[in-house]
């Protein structure tokens, strides 16, 4: 009798161990689903929070040229002085633009002249990369002449 009384009590653990261990993975999936929407939250909104807009030049437009996806990042030195714009081409292109970034109070605080020579259909990232001390804000205004 005790041996069978054993048998089932270690029946009976096992079981609900194996149904623990089945609680344990099911609250670990929830977790990591939900650890990772809140990740995709702070992400999207630190990029809506940083939605920096770039004026590109009337001239430049009748020129055939169209902005596509704008970001910033920062150097080694720690500020966000660097600007990636996805320039597209619908024309034959050569010839120099610049990059002017102002303050909050509308002051010229950089400027950054990039060489370019595209063809019509073309498009890429173009990186313009201003002084260390150039920091670029979410209030900073930035223009392509």
């Amino acid at each position: 009798m005790k041996i069978k009384f054993g048998i089932l009590s270690l029946s009976l653990l096992l079981l609900s161990c194996n149904s623990a261990h089945e609680k344990i993975n099911q609250v670990s999936e929830k977790v990591g689903q939900a650890g990772g929407e809140v990740i995709k939250s702070v992400s999207t909104g630190v990029e809506k929070a940083f939605d920096i807009k770039v004026e590109l030049s009337e001239i430049l437009k009748s020129q055939g040229i169209n902005l596509g996806k704008v970001t910033v990042s920062n150097d080694s030195a720690g500020t966000d002085n660097k600007v990636s714009v996805y320039i597209i081409f619908t024309n034959d292109f050569n010839g120099t633009v610049t990059m002017k970034a102002f303050d909050n109070k509308n002051l010229e605080m950089g400027r950054v002249k990039i060489n370019l020579d595209m063809k019509k259909d073309d498009a890429k990232f173009v990186d313009f990369r201003f002084d260390s001390r150039t920091n670029i804000d979410t209030d900073s205004k930035l223009t392509i002449e």
